[in-house]
């Protein structure tokens, strides 16, 4: 369980009202709606300063300060704190909170509210006061120390307005005294937090613990109370003490004397535990209601602290472990049955694999790429070994011979397959090609050979339509048809255009996959390949999409290994859903993923890094691949555009890394410039996305550098808007275009650091 960021703002009618659910016996707790115990609106939300960014609703930027009258408590106090207006939901299934102002909120498990207690906010300047609700989060698990906490300190201060709680009427009489909002919302949490216990967790393997003892943990990070050091013996049969005195079985800040001496041992009327079974330290005086929560010969951990002076109630939450190792053998035998059986592409096994991929990142670091410069494993000829299949249209048919054109002078390329939605022949000539190339029709292979109980289908419809402008050389109405159409045809060509380049070429090594508008540095390409046995499956692109889908993305060029070719083309029980489904499919190249995911073929994605979605002076460099080569530049619609990029990479005879895109546009990487300088009317940034960190309301251009300044160890570019007085920082770096009034600049110091670990060719 984690907390959840949500978009859209939670309503009431999302919910059960308690008085409502109280009137009937439902059969299922969690069927239908969860239960709302309290509701507020425009409450009050503070976290200290050094926690922003913690919460989605709380972003790093945020410099909101607590209004009145309640901020009179915070006179005198050193650090700062950050207030939002929150609206807050309290239901059976988690703690709901939703910004309006940040146009978000979360959802919180109970298991994550660690402590939550009623605080007293007391005025420094009146006897005014002001009572709270004090929230401890648990965003991460922790590990065996306090700090391995990643922790959140939160106080809600709701407002005065009537809400959606427990409180009931009492039938035929008077209504009874309203309890303070903060009161009803403490209590609202604790109920549903007894509803959500934490889940059993498996226990330490330490050598000489009772399996069947017990253990309570007492753990806080404020300064313990000067006597208490700790909770000392339990009882002989593992369980906890008897209930105690006052209370009804609580130890209490009136009462704590009845069972612990000065010293903090334990004198509670059990003297058979000794020292055994109850371990922890004592650092507050509050209600300590977890010490009668009992879980049967089960070890179990509190934690605890003390909130705010005087008297105050607090609950805790309780943590029962047991050990697993006795069933892990039965779910390991399990794991492995259901894997052997389910299908390739079902969606847990891609979630597994997922898993333990980022599992691997995680743990990992991603290997040396000498293999760029080192001796082949597996020598290729591009001439020989590979064949290039263009993906066109007849509505952009006139950018082929332009990606012809931009051929480098050292081209290698000599089997080119062109496959779009109409028959058509291009005039080209080179050094292997004097009768020039003919365009295949992909789309009608497709119809011929596995669609012929089809036809009715709006997709072929749309197809015919096409096909019968051009028949009557309708050149106006095709190139409209195209305009509304060609995406739809795309898909039905992507599959069968393979198909129809493997039965040309089935012995080639090598198949490359590329549209119209993306460039291929060959220099770059073919390291990669000589350094893996094209006899595997291999499936190569930049990754995008979510684990059920992830795939390469087909503009940036894809890769398919004779092996994957074959495994893929020759399995015709596969091809024939995929067929089907190009009738309806909106993306070819996740379409391509899913036939490939029916044979067992993922996407390797270690080389993903290689391939690139972007023009030259666009292209996003990030810190991962700065020294690595760089395989294609996509979006490059005109003609002009294309051959421009041809020039410049047309005499190029090494692999280009993605830190020599500044040289080969004639500058000078600003990390190996003397002085850092800042560029005005230009953009290092480029197109902003979910990642990039956008500022707002930033004045000056020093003021954004002093924001970049603050993020310098994980950003590599910044860049201001004047007009919008936006500031962005970016992960990224761009060798950039002309941008009127834009002031930017770059993290030379991080740029020239990351330098020294490439290799040199």
């Amino acid at each position: 369980m984690s907390v959840e960021k949500v978009r859209s703002p939670f309503a009431l009618s999302d919910y059960v009202p308690l008085s409502e659910h109280q009137e009937q016996t439902p059969d299922s707790f969690y069927d239908g709606k969860p239960v709302l115990h309290y509701h507020a609106t425009s409450a009050k939300a503070w976290i200290p300063g050094s926690q922003l960014g913690k919460l989605p609703f709380f972003p790093a930027d945020l410099s909101s300060e607590p209004t009145a009258p309640e901020n009179s408590a915070l006179n005198g106090q050193t650090e700062e704190t950050i207030e939002q207006r929150v609206d807050l939901f309290v239901n059976s299934r988690n703690l709901s909170i939703f910004c309006p102002s940040a146009e978000c909120g979360v959802s919180i498990p109970y298991q994550q509210i660690s402590i939550h207690a009623v605080k007293t906010l007391r005025s420094s300047t009146s006897d005014q006061t002001f009572p709270s609700v004090y929230l401890q989060l648990e965003l991460a698990e922790g590990g065996a120390g306090d700090d391995d906490f990643d922790t959140v300190e939160l106080t809600l201060i709701p407002n005065l307005q009537p809400s959606s709680g427990s409180t009931a009427q009492s039938e035929g009489g008077p209504a009874p005294t309203r309890k303070p909002e903060a009161t009803q919302l403490f209590e609202a949490i604790s109920e549903c937090s007894n509803l959500n216990p934490d889940p059993v967790q498996d226990g330490d393997d330490d050598d000489g613990e009772d399996e069947d003892g017990a253990q309570v943990i007492f753990e806080g990070d404020h300064e313990a109370i000067q006597g208490f050091t700790g909770v000392f013996a339990g009882a002989s049969d593992g369980g906890l003490p008897p209930a105690m005195p006052g209370s009804g079985g609580w130890i209490t800040a009136e009462n704590v004397h009845e069972f612990f001496d000065e010293e903090g041992n334990w004198i509670g009327g059990n003297e058979e535990g000794g020292e055994e079974g109850i371990s922890g330290r004592i650092q507050g005086t509050l209600t300590l209601e977890a010490a009668a929560w009992r879980c049967v010969g089960r070890p179990f951990a509190v934690m605890w602290d003390r909130i705010g002076e005087g008297p105050s109630t607090a609950r805790v939450r309780r943590r029962c472990r047991i050990r697993l190792r006795p069933f892990m053998g039965l779910a390991l035998a399990l794991f492995f049955s259901l894997w052997l059986v389910l299908p390739y592409d079902n969606a847990a096994r891609l979630a597994v694999w997922w898993n333990a991929k980022s599992v691997k990142e995680a743990l990992i670091p991603r290997p040396s790429e000498q293999w760029v410069y080192a001796h082949p494993r597996h020598p290729v000829d591009l001439g020989r070994d590979v064949v290039v299949i263009v993906k066109t249209g007849y509505g952009t048919k006139e950018r082929v011979p332009a990606w012809l054109d931009a051929l480098s002078g050292l081209n290698e390329f000599r089997d080119i397959m062109v496959i779009g939605d109409s028959e058509g022949h291009i005039n080209f000539a080179d050094g292997f090609h004097d009768q020039g190339l003919q365009v295949y029709d992909a789309v009608g292979h497709s119809l011929r050979m596995h669609l012929r109980a089809y036809q009715d289908h709006p997709r072929v419809k749309k197809y015919h339509q096409l096909a019968e402008a051009l028949y009557k050389h309708d050149e106006t109405s095709a190139l409209e048809l195209c305009r509304s159409i060609g995406w739809e045809l795309d898909s039905m060509k992507f599959i069968s255009g393979l198909e129809m380049t493997y039965q040309k070429y089935p012995d080639k090594r090598w198949y490359l996959l590329v549209d119209d508008d993306t460039y291929v540095v060959q220099p770059s390409l073919k390291p990669l390949l000589q350094h893996l046995d094209p006899e595997q499956p291999h499936y190569l692109g930049n990754a995008v999409g979510d684990f059920k889908a992830r795939f390469a993305h087909g503009r940036s060029a894809i890769v398919l290994s004779r092996g994957a070719m074959r495994s893929l083309i020759e399995n015709q029980k596969a091809l024939a859903s995929i067929y089907v489904d190009s009738l309806d499919e909106t993306w070819s190249d996740r379409l391509l993923a899913k036939a490939l995911l029916q044979i067992g073929i993922h996407l390797n994605e270690s080389y993903s890094h290689l391939f690139n979605g972007e023009p030259p002076l666009l292209s996003k460099i990030r810190a991962d691949r700065l020294c690595s080569p760089i395989i294609s530049f996509h979006k490059l619609p005109s003609p002009d555009a294309m051959r421009e990029v041809g020039d410049y990479f047309r005499n190029v005879s090494k692999p280009v890394s993605w830190s020599d895109l500044w040289e080969i546009y004639g500058k000078t990487p600003p990390w190996r410039q003397s002085e850092e300088t800042v560029q005005h009317d230009w953009d290092h940034v480029g197109e902003p996305d979910e990642s990039t960190l956008t500022i707002r309301a930033v004045k000056t251009a020093a003021d954004c550098a002093k924001h970049f300044a603050r993020r310098s160890r994980t950003s590599l570019a910044w860049s201001w808007d004047p007009v919008t007085e936006r500031c962005y920082v970016s992960h990224w770096m761009i060798v950039g275009r002309p941008a009127a009034g834009r002031v930017s600049a770059i993290n030379v110091a991080r740029a020239r650091q990351l330098e020294t670990t490439c290799i040199s060719y």
